[in-house]
């Protein structure tokens, strides 16, 4: 069973405003001052149907606080866009990581994800299955003829928690902020997929929280792999 990401009330309001909703009727609700989420915490995590979250429960304790530019926290432009089992240089456990903290990813591996691979771990991903069966094409559906869509977006990377945490309680959290860089979360944004580094220096960032005993639970506790921040063309549909 996949983990829980904690986060705010009000990160929460803006996740489930936001996810039934494409990306036209949020350019709708940005058009007016009023209703414009774009400003709002939690835009930018992603959708609540495939993410397990919570809100962080009322008087909970911090044991770790990691502040924007934390060493142990990165976003590697290795592990930024679609990423299929099989990939090549996958670091150890990756798709055990990334799934027991993600769950599954927001598109199918029946669509256009296997021609948007993230250019590390490339590999010819068979659609012979899609050629047989047309009605299998599904950008939201995925199908076990295919190779598994394991990651999608912009994966983050937090490493050596074990030692951090070793006098925390189980019940604990570790505090974590995600700056936002615009220039890859936005909508054409042609540095996707290429070495373009994830700036850590940006005003805008999101806030989440892991209890201690799900990192202690982890297929690797020193190695976490999170699928967690939405950019826009995951929903617009024109990436995939």
């Amino acid at each position: 069973m996949p983990a829980t990401i904690n986060v705010s009330q009000a990160s929460f309001d803006t996740m489930t405003m936001v996810s039934p909703l494409d990306y036209y009727d949020r350019v709708t609700l940005a058009d007016f001052p009023e209703s414009d989420p774009t400003g709002r915490p939690g835009y930018y995590l992603k959708n609540l149907s495939n993410l397990n979250v919570s809100v962080l429960p009322e008087g909970a304790q911090i044991a770790l606080h990691l502040n924007a530019g934390d060493s142990a926290v990165s976003f590697p432009s290795d592990l930024r866009g679609c990423i299929f089992e099989h990939g090549p240089n996958l670091p150890p456990e990756y798709q055990a990581i990334i799934s027991y903290w993600s769950g599954t990813p927001t598109n199918s591996n029946a669509g256009g994800a296997a021609y948007y691979q993230c250019p590390a771990h490339e590999y010819h991903v068979s659609l012979a299955a899609l050629e047989a069966n047309p009605d299998l094409i599904s950008n939201w559906i995925s199908t076990p003829l295919i190779d598994a869509l394991i990651s999608e977006g912009i994966v983050v990377s937090i490493i050596g928690l074990n030692s951090r945490l070793a006098n925390a309680s189980d019940d604990d959290f570790v505090s974590i902020m995600l700056p936002i860089d615009g220039d890859l979360v936005c909508l054409d944004n042609g540095g996707f997929l290429t070495g373009q580094s994830y700036r850590t220096d940006t005003a805008r960032a999101e806030h989440i929280f892991l209890k201690v005993s799900e990192v202690r639970q982890s297929p690797n506790p020193d190695a976490i792999f999170i699928d967690i921040l939405r950019f826009e063309e995951v929903d617009y549909g024109m990436y995939y």
